[in-house]
């Protein structure tokens, strides 16, 4: 009973869910700058719309992956589960769990989501996109790796999470503020950086994936193409950080040095080759990973310390 509890917590993979709550939270905090107030019962509804949807993603991947991961000996992490690993949670490789139950409660949970949605829309006034940024979402994580699109076995596995991943921003503040562009251009950074970790985190996968003919963009164009273009897109995504300093001309602005540092400790080893070796590879998708997490911690701190400004001048 203990081990069952225990694989149902690991599978939802709960270390990972701040790469959807952090841009769902950073929407809010652009919206809550504007506007010097939320609505908590808003917030707290879509939290919990969010978990589901995000808990249904993760576990659907997970079945759909199933091959990839029993076959793939060469990730990041070995048998460790955790924030940086890669090859998913080895729950249904371990047979702690079945296919059939996994992929029952990513159904259920993606259900779940729905009336809340209804409720927000139609209760809270949040606007006529609120149900199908929600359908959305469930669509794009269903079909990351289910059928018929399986996107992440055919090459579109970056561009999925690109907008996947930014879908939130928008939504957090949309339900608050209605349509702008403001969160999108704000999300620049993290839109870029998330493709980008896609693909070095593809790296140690390579062989697995190859076996499994899992057409990611590393096994079609090989790691020496698609080196220079984690590069590309990592100095992108820092450039990009240039109309947010434009937009809040907080000072608040320096906390983007944190994710900078990061971001510049994974792509310099990077444009110095060391992802040839596991070691080297290990540390750049670490830092990666971690500068891509802080660039959102960082831009939900800037919106906050902007809205806390506007609300001292209030008062």
């Amino acid at each position: 009973m203990t081990n069952k509890l225990i694989a149902w917590i690991r599978i939802q993979e709960l270390h990972k869910h701040p790469t959807i709550l952090l841009p769902f939270l950073l929407g809010t905090a652009i919206a809550w700058s504007e506007a010097g107030t939320i609505d908590w019962r808003v917030f707290v509804i879509s939290l919990i719309i969010t978990y589901f949807i995000t808990n249904g993603a993760f576990m659907s991947n997970e079945y759909f992956d199933y091959e990839t991961d029993r076959i793939n000996i060469g990730r990041i992490g070995g048998d460790r589960v955790g924030v940086t690993t890669t090859g998913g949670t080895r729950v249904l490789v371990e047979g702690l769990l079945s296919g059939k139950q996994v992929l029952t409660a990513a159904i259920l949970f993606f259900i779940a989501a729905i009336p809340l949605g209804v409720i927000l829309q139609f209760y809270f006034d949040t606007g006529i996109l609120t149900i199908p940024l929600g359908i959305f979402g469930i669509l794009m994580g269903l079909f990351y790796t289910a059928p018929p699109l399986r996107a992440s076995y055919n090459g579109f596995s970056a561009l999925f999470m690109a907008i996947g991943f930014t879908i939130p921003v928008f939504a957090g503040y949309y339900i608050y503020q209605g349509f702008s562009w403001l969160p999108l251009i704000v999300a620049l950074p993290w839109t870029l950086s998330v493709p980008a970790m896609k693909i070095i985190r593809e790296f140690p996968d390579y062989e697995a994936d190859k076996s499994a003919n899992k057409r990611t963009l590393v096994v079609r164009f090989g790691k020496e193409k698609m080196a220079p273009i984690y590069i590309l897109l990592t100095l992108c995504s820092l450039i990009l950080f240039i109309p947010v300093i434009f937009i809040t001309r907080e000072i608040a602005v320096l906390l983007l040095l944190l994710p900078a540092f990061f971001l510049l400790r994974s792509v310099i080893p990077m444009i110095n080759g060391k992802w040839r070796d596991k070691e080297g590879l290990d540390a750049i998708c670490k830092n990666g990973f971690i500068g891509m997490l802080f660039i959102l911690v960082a831009l939900t701190g800037i919106f906050i310390f902007k809205g806390l400004g506007m609300y001292l001048k209030c008062q």
